[in-house]
């Protein structure tokens, strides 16, 4: 039951989306693990650096597994921060790391360095993560009538090169909203990209969240079968 969570656009969301996955999948009683194989804007503690992102996974529940190939302070794109900092990525690290993964972990949740289509080094783009891994990809997207084109182009820019696409998960929805553009947005990406809606997430304030409030706003939200596109046996227990 592993998932690889992307985005489409900066401050979508994919972090919280992908440690509340994990920690419904830890409450259910699956050793669950979130994997970050590339982390840009790493925190520099001296001796070692620290991900953010995984930091804030552990917070919510210390007992899930964390782990990170790669750290970068810079903030810019892996393709940027690596050529920056002299970091040579490689697709065979990121596949023995998560090969390991597997060994300690029954559901790993992998989380994007960057947006579906960007490059991270070299011919190296991050398609090229899951399609190795050989795992299916939901992709994180807030409501903006704005971007809908371009997420329908990349969207169906990624299922063109063969990448398993288990769906998308629309972030930050409003709890009301007038707007007719908001209200059909969900059927409008449906309808144009062929890609199930499976949830919707409220504006949830992912910082100041609590492991139990997170866990109870993903399992109302999102269907968590259709994520890993299979029967959760202890989920139909409850």
């Amino acid at each position: 039951m592993n998932i690889y969570v992307t985005g489409l656009n900066k401050g979508c969301g994919k972090t919280i989306i992908s440690a509340g996955i994990s920690a419904v999948m830890q409450s259910l009683g699956y050793k669950a693990c979130v994997y970050k194989p590339i982390q840009t804007g790493a925190i520099d503690k001296g001796k070692y650096l620290v991900s953010p992102d995984l930091t804030f996974v552990k917070m919510l529940d210390p007992y899930i597994i964390t782990h990170s190939t790669y750290m970068m302070t810079n903030k810019a794109l892996p393709e940027v921060s690596s050529e920056a900092e002299n970091i040579k990525i490689d697709i065979n690290d990121i596949k023995k790391d998560y090969k390991t993964l597997t060994k300690k972990a029954e559901t790993i949740v992998v989380e994007a360095p960057c947006s579906i289509m960007s490059p991270i080094s070299g011919n190296l783009f991050a398609y090229n993560i899951p399609l190795n891994l050989k795992i299916p990809a939901i992709i994180v997207i807030t409501p903006s009538s704005d971007n809908v084109g371009a997420y329908l182009s990349e969207i169906n820019s990624a299922k063109s090169i063969g990448l398993d696409i288990a769906g998308v998960i629309i972030n930050k929805y409003p709890a009301y909203s007038e707007s007719l553009e908001v209200k059909t947005f969900p059927s409008l990406i449906e309808k144009y990209s062929d890609a199930k809606v499976l949830g919707l997430i409220r504006n949830f304030k992912g910082k100041s969240v609590s492991a139990s409030g997170l866990i109870t706003e993903i399992l109302n939200g999102i269907d968590v079968q259709d994520v890993f596109k299979m029967k959760i046996p202890k989920l139909n227990m409850y």
